[in-house]
């Protein structure tokens, strides 16, 4: 995985898990709050979020919605936030720092929800890093990024709008989707963050606006195990480890060297 970086371009970060469904959620709400503020995420929140699904009827696929509760407990800097749903536990952060500190955060919140309703199983880990690719004045974003990523803008002409590309890789247990936009904009959310793009962003990435690119890399592990935080924090060194060597791959020797200095 190598050294950590002086200032890495990452401007997000979402780990996660998916549990055994709590319809009963609401009722150990008050409690898992007031842990939640006590260990430093006192800005709480509830929101209701559409899900758009596409589901086959009479052999037709059909659009559906449906409506998901997700209660949210932040830091008062807005750069940490956890989101608790009837199925699952995210945290997002904007101050991702280093691996080891931002995963025992999560396990740590992960910790305080089973102490309340005391979870049976998990059936996804993940862990999701957006990156922005920008290049400094008077340097090309091709001196950041590997050629196979930067899509057909060099052989079509023109004048670029965006380019996209996204491969979906597995690494033994480890599922890897990555996704790399080019774009000439200021900074972009995923659709899937939209709801998070309040969170306080550093100001090198949010003051910045021109043409860039967004690295989405994505990876997760799938499968029903007993509740552990230990199984939990096994899953993700594994997925952490792909996605390091993904970005690697991706970014040039002379990226590193400027996300170092």
């Amino acid at each position: 995985m190598g050294t950590p970086l002086k200032n890495p371009p990452v401007y997000f970060t979402v780990v996660d898990a998916r549990f055994n469904t709590l319809l009963s959620l609401r009722e150990y709400v008050p409690s898992i709050q007031e842990s939640m503020r006590k260990a430093g995420f006192p800005d709480f929140a509830f929101r209701s979020t559409i899900v758009v699904q596409t589901a086959p009827q009479d052999g037709t696929p059909r659009p559906t919605t449906t409506s998901v509760d997700q209660f949210v407990f932040g830091t008062s800097d807005r750069t940490h936030r956890f989101v608790l749903s009837t199925a699952g536990l995210t945290l997002l952060s904007t101050r991702y720092g280093h691996f080891d500190s931002f995963s025992d955060k999560f396990l740590r919140g992960l910790v305080r929800v089973h102490e309340i309703v005391n979870l049976a199983f998990t059936e996804r880990v993940g862990l999701r890093y957006l990156d922005q690719i920008a290049p400094r004045s008077g340097e090309a974003l091709e001196q950041y990024l590997v050629p196979e990523v930067l899509g057909l803008r060099n052989r079509l002409g023109g004048e670029l709008v965006h380019a996209f590309t996204q491969t979906f890789n597995r690494f033994g247990a480890v599922q890897l989707l990555s996704r790399v936009a080019v774009q000439d904009s200021a900074l972009a959310f995923a659709s899937d963050l939209l709801s998070d793009r309040d969170m306080a962003i550093e100001a090198r990435f949010s003051n910045f606006s021109g043409f860039h690119a967004i690295l989405d890399t994505d990876g997760f592990v799938e499968g029903r195990l007993d509740f552990s935080i230990d199984a939990v924090s096994q899953q993700l060194e594994p997925i952490h480890e792909v996605i390091s060597d993904a970005f690697v791959a991706l970014v040039t020797d002379h990226a590193r060297k400027v996300w170092n200095e």
